[in-house]
């Protein structure tokens, strides 16, 4: 980066402003103003085009949420430095809202030597994430006008299916991809489908390569667990096993080999497995807006029970076709008889083509009308195994398919600001007759 960066201070010792200004003229980073509260420092940050803040979130008015509308900024991204109490917890904090770094205060000759690389990286990986594909970014104000409408709450949603094959996890990916890297909230996809774990594969991770997964979690508890005789999933345990992805979207990989499954950590002590399951849940509340858990097709493996039951919405995934339907509907009264009811579960009809003969009507009485159609996805079998062998989610795409539309619609049940998203992003024409002829020939 050779260009002057500039930054405006939100800070109000003396002491820690000196050695600021003395260091920063050094390296020739410009300092365009020092303010003493959160608002001015962001209006200031605004109308004087800078490319950071250095903030301390011990200024008046100073909120996490700041950080964020200053990331978003539609002109340019403006990125944030903390200038952190030392002792305090507000790193952790700000960091989930897009701090992208910090030093501690006060500050002494070592700290403050650190603040010009420190700066550089932060404007460098901001200026990244907004020329990346996935951004498209939701403004303060439409975000406000669509969540006056209804707003929305923290979710955690499994994503499931009794049949394989229909596209669960092509879903589950996308889904997690809409919500951490479109609509940048913080967004955990967890892996944890014990009979088949590929969602790594549309993500771009080599799982045999990557130490971090969730058999790695198990191992780590378990061991800590035999020695304490409390199975507890810290924080730190959970955080050392997830792969940040795009924008604000972490990932924790699934098994690395399908024998796993049948490994002590998992199969010992069944209720074990259950509750640490719940308890990884638990602690990604702290963290994450969103955990969207990818499920595998027999409930009766504790794993897979424990993301229906911990789960707020349950995403059953089903294509257009008998045996499909078949499937759900022979789930559907032990799932009923579980829960009590099926108010948590909610159909996605996938690979929809009117020619199919089915209509999602058809498919909600042939299910008893016990569960709503909430997304229709249509089909598009050549789009979907593109975006997997090239390791591209469709909804991280700048011009969305119809399919990616789809998806992107399927996230805004969860989070409605992604609406905006779709006002703005150009979809791409669908086939015509003859690409979707060939489409159907290559099947």
């Amino acid at each position: 980066m050779t260009e002057q960066i500039s930054v405006v201070v939100g800070h109000t010792a003396w002491n820690d402003l000196q050695l600021i200004g003395q260091v920063l003229e050094r390296e020739g980073i410009g300092l365009l103003s020092v303010l003493s509260d959160a608002v001015s420092l962001a209006d200031q940050a605004r109308a004087l085009g800078a490319d950071c803040i250095l903030f301390s979130p011990t200024l008046p008015g100073m909120t996490p949420a700041l950080i964020q509308e200053l990331l978003l900024y539609e002109d340019h991204p403006i990125a944030a430095v903390g200038l952190i109490p030392a002792g305090s917890a507000y790193a952790s904090e700000y960091q989930r809202f897009g701090m992208k770094g910090f030093v501690t205060t006060p500050l002494d000759p070592v700290q403050v030597g650190r603040l010009p690389a420190i700066i550089r990286d932060a404007v460098r990986t901001a200026r990244e994430e907004r020329a990346a594909r996935s951004f498209a970014p939701v403004t303060a104000q439409e975000a406000l006008e669509i969540l006056d409408r209804g707003g929305w709450q923290q979710q955690t949603v499994a994503v499931y299916s009794p049949k394989g094959g229909v596209g669960k996890t092509t879903i589950a990916v996308n889904l997690a991809c809409a919500l951490g890297g479109v609509a940048l909230q913080p967004t955990l996809l967890i892996d944890a489908d014990m009979s088949r774990a590929n969602a790594h594969i549309p993500l771009g991770v080599d799982i045999e390569q990557e130490p971090k997964n969730l058999f790695a979690l198990y191992e780590r508890v378990v061991s800590e667990g035999s020695r304490s005789g409390r199975y507890i999933v810290r924080a730190q345990t959970l955080q050392a096993n997830v792969v940040p992805r795009a924008g604000k979207l972490h990932f924790l990989p699934g098994i690395p080999k399908m024998h796993m499954a049948g490994m002590p950590e998992f199969v010992e002590d069944p209720q074990r497995t259950m509750d640490i399951f719940a308890d990884i849940l638990r602690e990604a509340r702290g963290y994450y807006t969103f955990r969207v858990v990818d499920t595998g097709p027999d409930f009766n493996l504790p794993i897979h029970w424990a993301a229906l039951t911990e789960a707020d919405t349950v995403l059953i995934v089903l294509t257009p076709e008998l045996t499909a339907i078949h499937d759900v509907r022979n789930a559907l009264p032990a799932l009923e008889r579980a829960f009590g009811s099926l108010q948590r579960f909610r159909l996605v009809l996938n690979g929809f083509d009117e020619q199919f003969g089915i209509s999602p009507k058809e498919v909600v009485k042939a299910l008893g009308g016990k569960c709503p159609v909430v997304a229709t996805l249509p089909y598009d079998p050549t789009g979907a195994r593109l975006s997997i062998n090239l390791a591209r989610p469709l909804t991280l795409e700048k011009k969305l398919s119809p399919l990616g539309e789809a998806l992107v619609r399927l996230a805004a049940m969860f989070y409605p600001p992604l609406e905006a998203v779709l006002r703005r992003r150009p979809v791409a024409a669908k086939p015509g007759l003859f690409r979707r002829a060939r489409a159907v020939v290559a099947e």
